[in-house]
């Protein structure tokens, strides 16, 4: 049983900024160099014979290279009940249509769409269960505002160089102790040039 993701790799001179952002945040899981990605299918757990079917139909996905920029912060959740904090990207309509192709492609094999209407983003921390308000005394106000709300307003002007996209890739996704462990398992390269 495999259980399997579509996204898009990020070069390395992109993730290594993004680790740079990481700070102490109470209850948060940053991912690591090797995570960072954006997801555009999760496609789940299939059994091996599934997988020729799986490859046939990203084969078929159309894509148009295109580049791409990480621009942003954001949180999924509020400051004192997070759930992830993300990295956006622009421009965000490229993204869309090679997420809403890829999911065109896999409904016939069972995958269902997301409930939540897509949002392209690159996930830098999950937070665990317990959600703990994180004061931090703002000088200039000398009034309380959570941490999460000071990293987010410390990096809302994130601009980072842009990079091309010639191909999306398939990934296996195994859980470890440590987390999470991604592997490219497949790529599907553009119609023009990778």
């Amino acid at each position: 049983m495999l259980r399997l993701f579509v996204g898009l790799e990020l070069p390395s001179d992109t993730k290594q900024q993004l680790i740079t952002l990481r700070t102490e945040l109470t209850d948060a899981k940053w991912q690591t160099e090797e995570q960072l990605h954006l997801t555009l299918c999760f496609i789940g757990n299939v059994d091996d014979e599934q997988l020729d079917a799986i490859y046939e139909e990203l084969y078929r996905v159309t894509l148009a290279p295109f580049r791409l920029a990480v621009n942003e912060v954001g949180l999924f959740g509020s400051p004192l009940h997070p759930q992830n904090l993300w990295a956006g990207v622009a421009p965000e309509s490229p993204v869309k249509a090679l997420h809403e192709a890829i999911h065109e492609r896999m409904a016939p094999l069972g995958v269902s769409p997301p409930e939540k209407p897509f949002r392209p983003h690159v996930t830098l921390a999950r937070f665990r269960r317990r959600r703990s308000r994180q004061p931090l005394i703002r000088p200039d106000r000398k009034t309380e505002m959570p941490v999460i709300e000071h990293f987010l307003e410390r990096h809302k002007q994130l601009a980072l160089p842009d990079f091309h996209v010639g191909h999306f890739s398939l990934f296996s996704s195994t859980q470890r102790p440590e987390g999470s462990h991604y592997q490219v398992i497949g790529r599907f390269p553009s119609d023009g040039f990778d």
